[in-house]
């Protein structure tokens, strides 16, 4: 079951971001990242990258939050403009364009 655990980091990521515990959604967005990048998980490195996107922007690090964004950008096209994961590009995009 080890192509669930990436996303299993995400959204436990995510709830710990909604709890207050920026801190232990930095440690699991990472983890998921590592995952996703020794595994190939592109989609999920996507998704990963934009919650740690999101946790550097809510601390005013805006440098490190562009960097993930673009990150999670250029995985969610895949290399190939016929396989985009249009809901982490759009996200990406957005949150590049408020940056």
């Amino acid at each position: 079951m080890v192509d669930h655990e990436a996303d299993i980091l995400i959204d436990l990521g995510r709830l710990r971001r909604a709890q207050g515990d920026a801190a232990e959604a930095r440690r699991l967005g990472g983890e998921a990242v590592t995952l996703a990048e020794r595994c190939g998980y592109v989609f999920q490195g996507a998704d990963a990258h934009l919650l740690l996107a999101g946790l550097e922007r809510a601390e005013g690090k805006t440098a490190s939050a562009r960097e993930h964004a673009l990150e999670a950008r250029r995985l969610a096209t895949c290399d190939r403009e016929d396989s985009t994961y249009k809901v982490a590009y759009d996200e990406a995009e957005a949150m590049l364009t408020g940056l």
